[in-house]
């Protein structure tokens, strides 16, 4: 078991920021809480959370949104909301259908259309180029600029334990370390090549000084976050 398993690791406490690793069953993953005006929004929310995750989380704000972070990070959602039955939830335009029917809240809006995630200090993208949707979040504290991406790219320590899926992500070059996620290409963009031409120019424009892929551990980027540019520049 990870040692950040079951806890929350603060990375930044001005705005603040957490990440928590859960299991979601076939590997890990990483939620993200970040601060708005007021409160915190989840990103990703745990499955499966055990009590101590919602009592740790009480001291840095109330949990003002639940963001399922593309069409199939939706598994923390229900019971998220069943103890923050006020807040905001939300998802990429793309993936609003699906995450409702495969949750049952109706209640779910496009990021756009929900003003808590309006942040000078956070933005919550919809990114381009996507049939499925999914959601980039940078934000800034100080000198500081954070990247959460969920499916994107990954930094997985080592490949899936399932043989089918291990092979699937070693043919695909898409782990283990810090890769372009090949496999999320095929079913989740519209044009593989849009992708990256998008972020290597956010790259370019504003590298960040930290990514925090959902999907393993974070990583801190160079002046130019070389390593992240190179996995999507042509």
């Amino acid at each position: 078991m990870s040692q950040n398993r079951d806890r929350w690791q603060l990375l930044d406490a001005t705005l603040p920021l957490l990440t928590y690793e859960y299991s979601f069953g076939p590997g890990l993953a990483n939620t993200l809480a970040v601060g708005v005006d007021g409160g915190l929004v989840l990103v990703s929310p745990p499955c499966n959370a055990p009590a101590s995750a919602f009592d740790e989380l009480a001291a840095y704000g109330p949990v003002r949104a639940l963001v399922a972070s593309n069409a199939y990070h939706h598994m923390g959602l229900k019971e998220w909301h069943a103890r923050f039955p006020d807040a905001v939830i939300a998802a990429p335009a793309q993936s609003v259908a699906r995450v409702k029917k495969q949750t049952g809240i109706d209640r779910i809006v496009a990021l756009a259309d929900a003003p808590v995630l309006q942040d000078p200090r956070v933005e919550f993208i919809d990114m381009p180029h996507y049939k499925t949707g999914e959601v980039f979040v940078r934000a800034k504290s100080g000198a500081k600029s954070y990247w959460y991406v969920t499916d994107v790219v990954m930094n997985m320590p080592r490949l899936p334990k399932n043989p089918l899926f291990g092979l699937m992500f070693k043919l695909s070059d898409t782990g283990p370390g810090l890769k372009f996620n090949n496999i999320a290409a095929l079913f989740m963009m519209k044009d593989k090549a849009s992708v990256k031409s998008w972020l290597a120019s956010e790259v370019r424009n504003a590298p960040p000084t930290t990514l925090i892929p959902c999907h393993g551990p974070s990583i801190e980027m160079d002046a130019t976050a070389s390593q992240l540019l190179a996995l999507v520049s042509p």
